[in-house]
């Protein structure tokens, strides 16, 4: 699946430029920085191109006077730098590089600092095993902005488990970021960005019953999760009923979004394991010359109950750019290895009248929503988990990170 790295910065952070500001001890420094990833490297032009933050390209020079100092991903000590030669400089790599205000382009860099890019993909894949396994997650009850406080409902491990409270101290040093539809990743926000009935995971420390966690970092978004019966495609939008309320959806499709297609076996194993009394039957979507579809149950959550969730988790960013929740049992993991290995489809596979499920982000129409995972071949598990809403595996379609991840 797409990874949307956002959950975790890596590029070099702005604070290494204001620590030099504080060394030069000068109200305004005659350096400027550029920051982004390493495209190419040309030695003979003794010139390195970098893609910034802001997607445009950019040109740093150097010279036999220029420092080239590599730090660990996330580190801002810069006496932990540790000298390295510009021929050690590789594509993928992240730079920050000192230049002059005058002319950022034509004159020598100062210093560069260097993120490797082995050391960012290690610690990607430590910071998304984190939000997989560590992570508490679910929806905003109740906010409290004076103590930082947020309660959240949480499903219970397991699907005959209750719902129950946890209170997030968000009081201190925290890193907020919040889903972004138009990026496909989190984005840097703050305590206000977080709403009542918005999807929210934190980690941070627990006690020892995990009814309160004190947050380290906070990842949100007004996420939903919804049954859709496909109708029709054209382009990147598709026409769709919602088989509860019988309403059109008009869904949006990225050029993030993960679209999966259950095989028979996954789904109807994932069927059994929510229902044990449940008796395969094929698929209930229709193609040619088939019956109608199954759909999800009327009598389910309405989307955004809890029990009725979903969020994407990597997340590339981080976001995004995994699991979301952690706490759910081997059912939970197990079913996001198993969505991961399925396969990967386009607006052009879906069928007529199929069941989907899909998780997205509402648009300023409450019938548009932009998806972030739409996952076909599910009639087995819905007719399955008549009294578990449009989300019984709540929140296993969404195998990604969006930035971690997200579920």
């Amino acid at each position: 699946m797409r990874k949307i790295a956002s959950f975790c910065s890596i590029a070099l952070m702005a604070a290494l430029p204001m620590a030099y500001a504080q060394e030069a001890g000068q109200p305004k420094s005659p350096y400027v920085s550029v920051i982004g990833s390493v495209e190419s490297v040309d030695s003979a032009a003794h010139t390195i191109t970098v893609k910034t933050e802001k997607g445009d390209d950019a040109k740093v020079k150097y010279d036999d006077r220029t420092q080239f100092l590599q730090l660990q991903p996330g580190e801002t000590d810069l006496r932990k730098a540790t000298p390295i030669k510009p021929d050690e400089v590789s594509e993928g790599d992240h730079l920050l590089a000192r230049v002059r205000a005058a002319d950022p382009s034509g004159l020598p860099a100062l210093r560069c600092f260097i993120n490797k890019k082995t050391d960012i993909a290690q610690r990607n894949q430590r910071t998304l095993e984190e939000w997989q396994t560590q992570s508490v997650s679910g929806l905003v009850e109740s906010i409290d902005p004076a103590a930082k406080t947020i309660t959240l409902r949480v499903r219970g491990a397991g699907p005959a488990a209750s719902p129950h409270d946890v209170i997030v101290d968000a009081a201190g040093k925290v890193a907020f970021e919040q889903f972004s539809a138009d990026t496909g990743k989190y984005e840097p926000a703050d305590f206000g960005s977080i709403a009542q009935g918005n999807v929210l995971r934190v980690l941070g420390q627990k006690n020892e019953d995990a009814t309160r966690v004190k947050a380290d970092a906070i990842q949100t978004g007004a996420f939903r999760t919804v049954p859709a019966i496909v109708k029709s495609v054209s382009g990147d939008v598709i026409s769709a009923t919602d088989p509860q309320t019988k309403k059109p959806i008009t869904i949006s499709i990225k050029p993030y979004t993960t679209m999966k297609r259950l095989d028979d076996q996954t789904a109807n194993m994932l069927a059994r394991r929510l229902n044990p009394t449940f008796q395969q039957g094929g698929r209930g979507g229709r193609g040619p010359g088939g019956g109608e579809a199954g759909g999800a149950p009327a009598g389910g959550a309405a989307p955004g109950a809890p029990g009725g969730t979903g969020m994407m988790a990597g997340m590339q960013g981080s976001g995004g750019r995994g699991g979301f929740g952690g706490g759910r049992g081997g059912m939970r993991m197990d079913s996001s290895k198993l969505l991961e290995q399925q396969q990967t489809i386009t607006v052009a596979d879906l069928k007529p009248n199929e069941p989907v499920i899909l998780t997205g982000i509402n648009g300023r129409a409450s019938d548009k929503i932009t998806a972030i995972s739409l996952i076909a071949g599910v009639d087995p598990i819905l007719r399955a988990a008549p009294n578990r809403g449009p989300d019984p595996l709540g929140g296993s379609w969404n195998f990604g990170d969006i930035g971690g991840g997200a579920q």
